[in-house]
């Protein structure tokens, strides 16, 4: 009886998957035709025309001397250790930390052009340590950028240690 219990659901089971007759084979795929048409109707498969016309560069009123057409300069670059088997935890909480340093920062110089980079840089899990770098406007780098990134950094390096409640140096 107990090998009957065994046998026949495995018979019923090869009658289910065996009996099935879709013809998997001769089945079309999806026609884009359709979908090709319907796009060139729309017009955007219109092709690209190139011949100058359409070059507007020249014309920016952005394209000298302003607070986003200056030339941007990486004046610091640093790298924190965030622990070896750091995580989307330590993460949201470094990344909290390096938005309070940079509105103090900020805060405290306005420099144009001041932005950030941040890069994973670990070998084996690339959260435990990240590379941060101190973006600058060439204008505002030569005038308060290195102030400026010391301080981004100081303030990070602060903030990450009270957020995690360390002490230790990154």
């Amino acid at each position: 009886m107990r090998k009957l219990s065994v046998i026949l659901p495995a018979v019923i089971l090869m009658a289910a998957c065996t009996s099935s007759k879709t013809n998997v084979t001769g089945k079309s795929g999806i026609d884009y035709e359709s979908y090709r048409k319907a796009a060139m109707m729309d017009g955007a498969a219109a092709p690209l025309q190139i011949d100058g016309s359409d070059d507007f560069t020249g014309e920016s009123r952005f394209n000298s001397k302003s607070a986003y057409g200056d030339a941007v300069i990486t004046v610091g670059a640093k790298k924190f250790s965030l622990g070896r088997a750091a995580g989307n935890k330590e993460m949201g909480v470094f990344q909290a930390s390096i938005d309070k340093a940079y509105r103090t920062a900020k805060k405290t110089y306005n420099p144009a052009g001041f932005t950030y980079a941040m890069s994973p840089a670990g070998a084996v899990n690339p959260l435990s340590d990240m590379e941060v770098q101190c973006i600058l406007s060439q204008d505002s780098a030569d005038n308060v950028g290195q102030k400026t990134c010391d301080l981004f950094f100081k303030s990070l390096k602060t903030e990450y240690a009270v957020a995690t409640g360390t002490d230790a140096a990154l």
